[in-house]
């Protein structure tokens, strides 16, 4: 950032986005347990070393990116609303294929149930107007 770019702006979010930022958090952290089941199924299972890592790996850069996107959800940052409703979609798919390509219907609909309600929360009236606050990224202010 040089001396000439001003500061990140920060505008404290309704009570929607705050609730939509506790739920993506919870999901970061529900992949943190699946990060740690799969690291002790493979070693209980003598997976190669190799891809257990590189499956640890990426797991967990995707655990991260999700806690720094319920993160900015809290700090009130308009980049992560736009990270956390494409998070939902993808979580909602992988949701999906637990239901019909795998059959594990509860988590299934479990994934499903907490993408609908965290996307919902992230497009109520609220939420719009939250983001109508900051201003505009590109072509002329209009405030």
């Amino acid at each position: 950032m040089s001396p000439a770019d001003p500061p990140p702006i920060s505008i404290p979010p309704p009570a929607p986005v705050k609730a939509a930022g506790v739920l993506v958090l919870a999901e970061a952290l529900g992949l943190l347990v699946f990060v740690v089941a799969t690291a002790v199924s493979g070693i209980k299972n003598d997976a190669r070393t190799g891809e257990l890592i590189a499956q640890l790996c990426y797991f967990t850069a995707i655990m991260l990116f999700i806690a720094a996107v319920g993160n900015a959800l809290l700090r009130g940052r308009r980049w992560g609303r736009t990270a956390a409703i494409v998070v939902q979609i993808i979580v909602g798919a992988i949701g999906i294929w637990l239901i019909t390509g795998s059959g594990q219907w509860p988590w299934g609909i479990g994934l499903i149930a907490v993408a609908l309600a965290t996307g919902t929360l992230l497009l109520t009236r609220p939420a719009t107007e939250w983001i109508g606050k900051f201003p505009a990224l590109f072509g002329p202010d209009e405030s």
